[in-house]
């Protein structure tokens, strides 16, 4: 697998996302492989967002919509 994690820290809306994709051809759209960041940092064992604080980090690596994302 890759993964990509996105952190936008900009204020009004801080967003992140995360995609977890499978190292083969696919002819899925991109939305299709949005995932928790802590699902990649279970199987990383990376914390990737350290310093951010806690209660803003834990919203943001346990969710895994796309609703605030454009994907074209």
């Amino acid at each position: 697998y890759f993964y990509k994690i996105i952190l936008d820290f900009h204020e009004p809306e801080i967003k992140a996302i995360a995609f977890l994709i499978p190292h083969k051809e696919s002819e899925k759209a991109l939305y299709k492989f949005v995932t928790s960041i802590d699902e990649i940092e279970k199987l990383t064992g990376i914390d990737f967002f350290p310093e951010i604080e806690d209660d803003l980090e834990n919203k943001l690596e346990k969710s895994s919509s796309y609703s605030n994302w454009n994907f074209r």
